[in-house]
């Protein structure tokens, strides 16, 4: 025959204090408090540096549309145009310099010059303003967002941006 277990009354006055449970819950909330703290923080910088990137893309595509002779690949001027477009997008400036997000390249920019048939319909007119071609210009790039690391230390992929622009080429004006 098993015997009840006796209380002590040591043993009745640990059980009803509760002088540590402060303790307790403090070290099971803090680290879930934590990882959220730096999940926010990680997220809004790759939201950051995806802004800065669009930026720089925006800029780029603004520049090529704006040339007096843009999309013309025969002309001595356009590989030098692109290069000055790409320094543009990943530095801020045409000449070059510090990168905006670090490690985003000028040989991770690719742009584009897409003709677009604009004919002339029956009423006579155009469906866009313009000539019988109008071109768009397409800045682009995927680039892996340096994170801070927080990604990392959970086992998670660094995110991949992508990102795109396209401006209507206008020339100069």
């Amino acid at each position: 025959m098993k015997r009840p277990i006796v209380l002590t009354p040591i043993m009745r006055l640990l059980a009803r204090d509760e002088e540590g449970t402060a303790l307790i819950e403090g070290a099971i909330i803090v680290p879930v408090l934590c990882i959220l703290l730096f999940g926010v923080y990680e997220f809004s910088w790759f939201f950051y540096q995806q802004h800065l990137i669009s930026t720089g893309l925006r800029d780029a595509a603004r520049y090529l549309a704006r040339l007096p002779t843009p999309c013309n690949a025969a002309s001595p001027n356009w590989p030098i145009n692109q290069a000055s477009a790409k320094n543009l997008a990943v530095t801020g400036s045409v000449a070059g310099g510090a990168a905006r997000v670090k490690g985003w390249t000028a040989t991770a920019v690719r742009l584009n010059c897409t003709p677009i048939d604009n004919p002339t319909e029956a009423s006579g007119l155009a469906a866009y303003r313009g000539g019988p071609i109008i071109y768009v210009v397409t800045a682009s790039t995927s680039f892996a967002d340096p994170a801070l690391g927080f990604l990392g230390l959970l086992g998670l992929k660094s995110p991949t941006i992508s990102v795109s622009h396209s401006e209507r080429v206008i020339g100069p004006g």
